[in-house]
Parts: C-alpha cells; sequence; structure tokens
C-alpha cells in the first residue's frame, strides 16, 4: 500500500470537508444577516387572501436577498406552530404582539421592524420598503 498517496488522499478530503463546511457556514450566516419579512396570516382572514398573491410573487422576486417567514394563526394549534417557530428565530415579542393582527406583513432588519402594513396589496408599497431594508 502506497502510504504517501493515502495520506495525500486523507489530507485532500479533509481539506474538501472544511471548505465544504467554511462555505455552509458563510451561506447560513449570510441567510441569518438578511432583512426578515414576517407575514401573519389565518386560513380564515378575508383580507390575508387579498394580500397572500402579492406576497407571493414578492417572495419569488426576493427569495435570494430576504428571508420570508409566515406565521399562520389559523386555529390554536398553528398558532401555537408559529410560536415556537417565532422562539426559535428570536422573533417571540413581535409574534406575542401582531398574532392578532391577520394580513400583517412587517419588514425586520436586525430584529427590528423598520416597515410594517396590514391589507396592503400595493406591491409598490413593498418594493420600496425591501429595497430599502436591503440597502
Amino acid at each position: 500500500m502506497n502510504y504517501k498517496k493515502t495520506i495525500l488522499t486523507l489530507f485532500f478530503v479533509g481539506m474538501c470537508m472544511i471548505f465544504s463546511n467554511s462555505a455552509v457556514l458563510a451561506q447560513e450566516t449570510k441567510e441569518n444577516l438578511r432583512p426578515i419579512v414576517a407575514v401573519i396570516r389565518a386560513e380564515w382572514c378575508p383580507y390575508c387572501k387579498k394580500v397572500e398573491p402579492v406576497i407571493s410573487g414578492l417572495m419569488k422576486d426576493y427569495s435570494e436577498k430576504l428571508n420570508f417567514i409566515v406565521f399562520d394563526v389559523t386555529d390554536e394549534k398553528t398558532t401555537a406552530e408559529a410560536m415556537k417557530k417565532a422562539e426559535s428565530l428570536g422573533l417571540d415579542d413581535f409574534f406575542k404582539e401582531y398574532k392578532g393582527k391577520t394580513s400583517t406583513v412587517a419588514v425586520l432588519k436586525d430584529k427590528k421592524i423598520v416597515y410594517k402594513t396590514s391589507n396592503n396589496r400595493k406591491r409598490g408599497d413593498y418594493e420600496k420598503a425591501f429595497d430599502a431594508a436591503l440597502k
């Protein structure tokens, strides 16, 4: 067995794993630094149904620049799940304050609200807010 070749192979594999993990960590860090768009919605909310097509289109257009988080408060079960999600993201204060205000969309930068609206179907308003948060 050629020990030099084995050692070089193990070194190469190890270096690939280090660079791969670094790239993953860099991507996760980059995503964590993105502004967050938080959406409070419920199946029973007529305003949410009007806002969702606009938000859905914006999600497609801005998905690589912003982190979209949807908090579903349709019933007790989905609200409890949304609360867990909010807690895991450090957004529990935001969620507690706005969970009763369906059709709310907020842009948060460094976990601070920089834009908030409700029942707004104007795509241009969101684009301005998103672009401002990305600066």
